[in-house]
């Protein structure tokens, strides 16, 4: 009796809540049809279809969803919290969507209920050490708590109050360790994604600790029976928590108990049960009020529906609650009570500097690797929005992706020029101009590749080509009011007619060459503006850089690429062959960006090897020299990861001609589809090849290649590398080369 008197006067005094689930509270029930969608949320939410099997077309509208994981080393548990918990879950956290699994016992029953439960769980739990940690600033945590997009969820000032998603007593269930280490994680113990991973440093989760445990003294229930007592004490409880059937919803590393399931759904009485205003002793009390009772009910009684695309989409962003801090025509949009919290970190960028985007059509916006990468938290564009878009977990960023791509889709969607037609519309040279100051200065309010703009500091267009779908981009550019009413952003092309005089007036080929520039920027010069003279050394850092030029040996054709690696090569896509190797830097790009006539690009670094001029493929005669043509350059395609693959064609046979760097220089890897009969490839030219084992040659200027069935020919003083390709008509023929140097 006197744990129970403990309890009563340690719990919060505030009146218990019915469920908070931002999917039913935060959406109309005006209609039936609402209603059921607001029952199927509560359906999900509450994890019915944990004890309660839902089958046929229920099966595709009820979802099971993932409890809290007992326990982790980011929410070990403390014996005051958990008996606090089992003694009234909705009092400890009003809102929770835990149901009390022991309203049906007298007070002395319960109070041994939970003292066994509660041995049986700590059990369970890593221990509760004191750990020590980065010291937090609680006023600091408030502001963080008010703006980073927590008080979108929870209420603005951080106490429960049985309308917003509770917080419970977090003083009382978290160290200031831990629950730094959740904050940091949350979705490692809780896997569902309905508290997401907001990205923040370990200084910031440390003062949002600091602000949400401030107040009362922790409540100091520590002590555990021991010895034998403690031993009977785990055993009942393990029975309990059997008996509760605690893990039909919970797992934990330490159990593998299979769920014991009730009557499936179609069969429920929805007057009893969980459903009845006063539930029964043997069933859970979630404490459900009559509109959630009703709703629940009206999901239940409708006649199957298949959900279509746009409904499934819809009731997943319920559930993750997206419409807290984002609107969607015809789901919703954010509290606007709330509208203040939504801060902006820039200058002068209005509403659009403060707000989260609209996610109105965003699946036909952003590629779905973009869409991945923002439902995973990762690279934001806006570092100007204090509000931080979080993590929703691998699960989730899949299925919504998917959902949104396809859902999003716009209808008799004008194909961008450049589709089919690359390298053939638009020109980087026109994008740079009409992205400078001479042009539509773009510059005055975009940054650019991490350059400041010349006013006010909105988006980085260099983020354009890796986030957005082109057609979106045209379109968007053209009426970009239409996307997003209110937008400062103007139309330099009103009703489709271009304001600038670049190119003739031609909306398309103007849109595709800022395009192009974008794709491009990272192998091509600022903008007039923010160009500043000098320093035009071109450096692959992340991916490779492929620069067209005019470049000696490799002529005014030439295909230039660099490599993060350190090595380099150079194609000649007139004769159709590579011309040269090298490592160190790559290119100085001043001779192709200037306007007036400058001296071919040479190679930066050292360790120059040379190649065979001409044709890298040929029919061979005995005697006769190599052949001068007979190849037709296609052009190049480029892997996810920014390799190029050279495309030419001999005759009747297609190949492929790709350089990857190595450890000790490159892999060239060639494929022949097509044609009958033999070609041969020149791989190298020297005075003289010597080899010191099969299939390794060395050239006199160090050149050292592998490459199996090689042999060496002399013609006109010199000895020619040169390997036979045996064509195959319904089948592929490749060539594996190493290059060292």
């Amino acid at each position: 009796m006197r744990l129970t008197v403990l309890i009563a006067w340690s719990l919060p005094l505030i009146a218990v809540a019915q469920p908070v689930v931002p999917g039913f509270e935060r959406f109309p029930r005006d209609n039936h049809a609402q209603q059921i969608a607001a029952g199927e949320v509560l359906i999900n939410e509450l994890n019915c279809v944990a004890c309660h099997v839902s089958a046929g077309e229920k099966a595709k509208r009820f979802q099971q969803r993932q409890a809290p994981i007992l326990f982790t080393s980011h929410n070990p548990a403390a014996p005051g919290w958990i008996r606090n918990w089992l003694m009234s879950p909705h009092k400890l956290k009003p809102g929770t969507l835990m149901p009390d699994l022991l309203h049906g016992l007298d007070s002395d029953k319960k109070s041994e209920a939970v003292e066994a439960l509660s041995h049986y769980l700590m059990s369970l739990s890593p221990s509760v050490s004191s750990e020590t940690a980065m010291t937090g600033d609680s006023d600091e945590g408030k502001k963080l708590y008010r703006s980073i997009g927590c008080a979108q969820c929870h209420a603005p000032d951080a106490k429960d109050n049985g309308r917003d998603i509770p917080l419970g007593e977090l003083r009382v269930k978290y160290t200031h360790a831990n629950l730094i280490k959740f904050l940091r994680d949350p979705l490692h113990s809780r896997p569902a994604g309905r508290m997401p991973r907001i990205p923040m440093t370990e200084q910031e989760s440390a003062h949002l600790s600091a602000y949400l445990r401030a107040g009362l003294k922790p409540i100091d229930l520590n002590r555990l029976t021991r010895d034998s007592a403690a031993f009977k004490l785990q055993r009942k409880g393990a029975k309990l928590f059997n008996s509760l059937r605690c893990a039909n919803c919970h797992q934990s590393s330490k159990f593998s108990v299979q769920p014991v399931l009730s009557k499936p759904l179609p069969e429920l009485n929805h007057q009893r049960g969980c459903l009845a205003q006063k539930p029964a002793a043997s069933v859970p009390d979630f404490q459900l009020n009559a509109d959630q009772r009703t709703a629940i009910t009206a999901a239940l009684q409708a006649k199957p529906v298949v959900p279509t695309l746009l409904s499934e989409t819809h009731h997943q962003m319920r559930l993750l609650n997206c419409t807290a801090c984002h609107d969607r025509k015809v789901l919703g949009q954010p509290d606007s009570q709330r509208d203040e919290l939504f801060l902006g970190l820039g200058k002068d960028l209005g509403d659009e500097g403060r707000r989260p985007p609209t996610l109105t059509g965003v699946g036909a916006k952003l590629t779905e690797s973009a869409l991945h990468k923002v439902l995973r938290g990762n690279g934001p564009v806006r570092p100007y929005l204090a509000t931080r878009m979080p993590d929703f977990g691998e699960e989730h960023a899949n299925h919504l992706t998917q959902l949104l791509a396809v859902t999003d889709v716009r209808a008799d969607v004008k194909p961008t020029p450049r589709d089919g037609n690359e390298n053939k519309v638009g020109r980087n040279k026109y994008g740079r101009e009409l992205m400078g100051v001479r042009g539509l200065n773009c510059i005055t309010c975009h940054q650019l590749a991490g350059h400041k703009s010349l006013g006010i500091q909105a988006l980085d267009l260099a983020s354009a080509p890796e986030r957005l779908r082109p057609e979106w981009f045209r379109d968007y550019l053209i009426n970009p009011a239409s996307f997003r009413p209110g937008t400062r952003m103007p139309s330099f092309w009103p009703e489709g007619k271009a304001v600038s005089s670049i190119l003739g007036r031609n909306t398309e080929l103007q849109i595709d060459s800022l395009w192009v520039y974008l794709n491009e920027l990272e192998q091509t010069r600022l903008p007039e503006g923010l160009e500043k003279k000098g320093g035009f050394e071109l450096k692959p850092i992340n991916r490779p850089i492929v620069f067209r030029t005019f470049m000696a040996d490799a002529g005014t054709h030439a295909i230039a690429i660099g490599f993060p690696a350190g090595v380099h090569a150079a194609f000649d896509s007139e004769s159709v062959g590579w011309t040269t190797v090298w490592r160190g830097k790559f290119l100085d790009a001043e001779s192709t960006w200037d306007d007036r006539f400058t001296p071919l690009a040479k190679p930066l670094g050292t360790n120059i090897i040379k190649l065979p001029s001409g044709p890298a493929v040929g029919l061979l005669q005995d005697g006769m020299p190599w052949p001068k043509g007979g190849l037709d350059f296609l052009g190049y395609r480029l892997s996810k990861g920014g390799t190029p693959t050279m495309l030419y064609r001999h005759g009747k046979t297609d190949i492929t001609d790709t350089l990857t760097p190595i450890s000790d220089g490159l892999q060239r890897r060639m494929e022949f589809i097509g044609g009958e009969g033999n070609l041969w490839v020149r791989l190298a030219v020297a005075r003289e090849f010597r080899t010191s084992e099969r299939g390794e040659w060395i050239g006199d200027n160090k050149l050292t290649l592998i490459v199996p069935n090689a042999r060496k020919r002399a013609i006109k003083g010199s000895s020619e590398l040169i390997t036979p390709i045996k064509l195959k008509a319904t089948d592929k023929t490749v060539l594996e080369v190493q290059l060292s140097w």
